[in-house]
C-alpha cells in the first residue's frame, strides 16, 4: 500500500513540471501589440507648394510691386518724352481692348478728363476731342487736343491702339495703348503718352504730368475691364 501511494504522488509531481519545449515556446513568444490609441491626433499636413514664379519678367515685376508702375522714357528715335504706365488686368485681352476702344466713354476712364467725346470719323479712324487741366508747377492750365485713333492692330496676340494729335494746344501729341494676354483670365496693359505743349514749361513739370496721366488712364481701363478697382496681386 505504501509503495502504491508513493508512485501516485511521483506521477502527480511530474505532471505539474512543464516540459523544456513548453518553457522555450513561452520565452520566445513576441509581446502583444499595444492597443490602438483613442482620439490620436492626425499627423500635420504638408505645407502647400509655393506657386511657380511667372517666367515673364514684366509680369513678375508687376506682381512683386502689387501696383501700377509708371515712369518717363523716350521711344525709338524720337526725342520727345513719354509718360509710361503698365498694370495687370483681371480680364482677358479682348475685353480690355473693347474697353480701350470705347472712345465715347473715355471721360469715365480718366479722372482728369474734363471732356472727352467722339467728334468725327475718317475712314476707320476715330477723332476724339479731349479737354483737361494740366498742372505745370504752381499753374493749372486747361488745354484741349483732338486725337485721331487708328483701329486696333493685332500682332501675334498683342493689340496696339495708336493715336496722334491733329488739332489743339499741343505741338505734338502721341498715345500708344498696348494690350497682351498673360493667360486666359489675365492681361497686361501699358499706355505711353507724349504731349509737347506750345507753351514753354520746365521738362520736370511736363514729365510729372505725363507719368500721372498715363497712370490714371491705364488704371481707368483696368478697373472698367475687370469691373472692380485695384491692382492684380496674384494670378
Amino acid at each position: 500500500m505504501r509503495t502504491r501511494a508513493l508512485l501516485v504522488l511521483s506521477a502527480l509531481v511530474l505532471a505539474a513540471i512543464p516540459t523544456r519545449s513548453t518553457v522555450a515556446h513561452a520565452e520566445e513568444a513576441p509581446p502583444a501589440p499595444p492597443p490602438p490609441a483613442v482620439n490620436a491626433p492626425a499627423p500635420p499636413a504638408a505645407p502647400p507648394a509655393a506657386p511657380a514664379a511667372p517666367k515673364d519678367p514684366q509680369v513678375a515685376r508687376l506682381l512683386e510691386a502689387k501696383k501700377t508702375l509708371h515712369w518717363n522714357q523716350t521711344m525709338g528715335t524720337s526725342r520727345d518724352r513719354y509718360g509710361h504706365a503698365e498694370t495687370l488686368v483681371e480680364a482677358p485681352a479682348d475685353l480690355v481692348v473693347k474697353t480701350a476702344t470705347d472712345f465715347g466713354k473715355y471721360r469715365e476712364l480718366h479722372r482728369k478728363f474734363k471732356t472727352a467725346r467722339v467728334i468725327g470719323k475718317e475712314g476707320d479712324q476715330t477723332d476724339v476731342y479731349m479737354r483737361y487741366p494740366v498742372q505745370l508747377g504752381p499753374m493749372t492750365i486747361e488745354l484741349y487736343e483732338v486725337m485721331r485713333f487708328s483701329p486696333d492692330r493685332n500682332n501675334g496676340g498683342t493689340h496696339v491702339i495708336e493715336a496722334r494729335g491733329i488739332k489743339g494746344d499741343m505741338k505734338r501729341g502721341h498715345t500708344i495703348i498696348t494690350v497682351r494676354p498673360v493667360d486666359a483670365k489675365h492681361s497686361l496693359i501699358s499706355v505711353d503718352i507724349s504731349l509737347v505743349p506750345t507753351l514753354p514749361a520746365p521738362q520736370s513739370y511736363v514729365d510729372e504730368e505725363l507719368r500721372d496721366g498715363a497712370e490714371d488712364f491705364v488704371d481707368g481701363i483696368r478697373d472698367k475691364s475687370q469691373d472692380k478697382p485695384g491692382a492684380v496681386v496674384t494670378l
